[in-house]
């Protein structure tokens, strides 16, 4: 064969691009959305498990994942609770249940998650509106965190029901309200407006996540950053890092999370290997351009998939006990947005990749 035509061939066979199977087949990720809504109370709250407690948070991841499955308007309801819930501050309590509060310590990077959210919803529906009809909610919920800001630039992680503030920053919860800020910005914009505080607070927030990590040091917190896995990936996830400094800082602790063929530890010195970490693990390796080593991840946590689409919490080992025996709504939904992440179909696909700005 002529050098030319060779060189033809090879550029052509370049362009063919071999379908993957989708990492949860459609099937599976609509019977799990299912078994996620299937927890929503009437008023629209995701507790963790039917009949127990909710958290702002979780609440929040969950109608993403509904969200992200293509289930608009239990995701709508679910963030039109929060409406009618927030409190005076713009917060919500850490955790309760149907009869009521069980803690009301307000934390920042739940109230910030609510544009997190809402960005996330925005991109699966194109539904303008409804950002138009929760800008006040989001608004006062943002006046909250900036109320709750530190002199060095962080924000502290919550206030507790007397009023005091625990000053002491947490790296994930500042890593989670960066990615928060980003949306609320982006969100902003798509309304018209204008917050140049939220600008100012989120490039401060990473500075300090990619340069100034000892500010999340305290003697009043005895384990320090690292301990929990979510210290090493969450500033990759909520968009300060990316390039060769996620790359790195991923690689770096692998081996100290990372148990083959099993997950991502929720801690280093305990060999218990959730679903959760290790699908936000995914994503957050999407973002850092690893995505094979994602993909091979979310394969290995499938064992823990049950009949009715629902998710074990974790497992330990090595006597491989499911432990505990738990199946949280918000553990189901972190898988829906790892598959989406792998899949690359959809509007949400990049959600946490676009997150840098």
């Amino acid at each position: 064969m002529h050098r030319s035509e060779a060189r033809a061939r090879r550029e052509n066979e370049a362009t063919i691009v071999i379908a993957r199977p989708p990492a949860l087949s459609p099937i599976a990720v609509q019977q799990t959305a299912d078994w996620v809504a299937a927890h929503q109370r009437a008023d629209g709250a995701i507790p963790w498990f039917h009949g127990r407690r909710m958290d702002p948070w979780d609440h929040i991841h969950s109608a993403m994942g509904l969200s992200a499955a293509g289930n608009f308007a239990a995701a709508q309801r679910a963030f039109l609770f929060l409406a009618d819930t927030q409190e005076a501050d713009g917060a919500w309590p850490a955790s309760s249940n149907a009869d009521g509060l069980i803690d009301g310590t307000h934390e920042t990077n739940h109230a910030a998650y609510l544009a997190t959210g809402l960005w996330h919803y925005y991109l699966a529906t194109d539904d303008a509106a409804f950002l138009e009809r929760m800008w006040p909610t989001l608004e006062r919920a943002f006046a909250f965190v900036m109320d709750m800001r530190g002199d060095d630039g962080t924000i502290h992680w919550a206030l507790d029901p007397s009023g005091n503030v625990w000053r002491a920053p947490l790296i994930t919860g500042c890593a989670s309200i960066h990615g928060s800020l980003v949306c609320a910005r982006r969100i902003a914009r798509v309304l018209g407006r204008e917050r140049p505080l939220w600008d100012e607070v989120r490039r401060g927030l990473g500075v300090i996540l990619r340069e100034r990590e000892y500010l999340f040091r305290d003697a009043s917190v005895p384990e320090g950053p690292g301990r929990y896995s979510m210290d090493w990936y969450y500033p990759v996830l909520g968009g300060a890092l990316r390039g060769n400094a996620a790359r790195v800082r991923l690689q770096a602790e692998r081996e100290r999370f990372i148990g083959e063929g099993v997950g991502c530890r929720c801690v280093a010195d305990r060999a218990w290997y959730t679903v959760a970490e290790t699908c936000e693990l995914v994503m957050a390796l999407d973002a850092g351009g690893l995505q094979e080593q994602g993909r091979a991840l979310f394969e290995w946590v499938q064992r823990l998939r049950c009949k009715d689409g629902g998710y074990w919490m974790g497992i330990s080992y090595p006597n491989q006990l499911r432990w505990p025996p738990e199946r949280p709504s918000w553990t189901a939904a972190t898988v829906i947005l790892a598959a989406d992440t792998l899949d690359g179909n959809s509007t949400t696909s990049s959600f946490f990749r676009d997150l840098a700005d």
